[in-house]
């Protein structure tokens, strides 16, 4: 399974955003977690959560980028879910802990409004914190795809097309991975 956290404070009035997910939504073994739509409150069920994640293959992070930063509720979730002691680290008993090790982590972004976000240089140090999240937790990190701005149906449909070529990419990767029966 794949664990798609889609977070984005106003999705309702994001229609071109909405047609990338409307692209996606049906993926074969995917999970769609609409993270404003689940905790408008920011009251995040950590148990919850961390069962899904545990059961997932990979992670993927969706989200607009704005000012380099990613929105406030999976900022909130990150720090709740991906908590020390239970996702690296060493829990209460001092034993290490690692529960999302092997798992691939993605991230899916497009910028709001600055053109120099689509800058590699700028795009290196901005994921750097969430690349160190997903290396102390073991996981496998992702080249992440950053899509300009959606400014139109045109740019929307290829930002959409760009996604699923990289789901399927994470699929058969994660296919590969699966222990084969024999």
């Amino acid at each position: 399974m794949i664990s798609l956290l889609y977070a984005h404070p106003y999705a309702h009035h994001a229609r071109l955003e909405q047609m990338m997910l409307n692209a996606v939504q049906h993926w074969p073994g995917l999970e769609l977690r609409e993270l404003y739509q689940l905790y408008p409150d920011f009251y995040i069920d950590v148990a919850l959560e961390r069962k899904m994640l545990q059961s997932s293959a990979a992670i993927v992070l969706h989200y607009p980028m704005q000012s380099g930063l990613p929105p406030a509720l999976l900022v909130q979730y990150l720090h709740k879910v991906f908590q020390h002691g239970w996702a690296y680290g060493k829990n209460d008993a001092g034993e290490a802990v690692m529960s999302l090790q092997g798992k691939s982590f993605w991230l899916v972004t497009h910028a709001v409004a600055s053109h120099h976000e689509l800058d590699p240089c700028y795009q290196q140090s901005m994921f750097t914190p969430l690349r160190q999240l997903a290396l102390s937790c073991g996981m496998r990190w992702q080249q992440p795809l950053m899509l300009p701005e959606l400014t139109d149906t045109t740019v929307a449909t290829q930002a959409a097309e760009l996604f699923r070529q990289g789901l399927e990419q994470l699929t058969l990767a994660n296919d590969d991975r699966a222990p084969h029966a024999s």
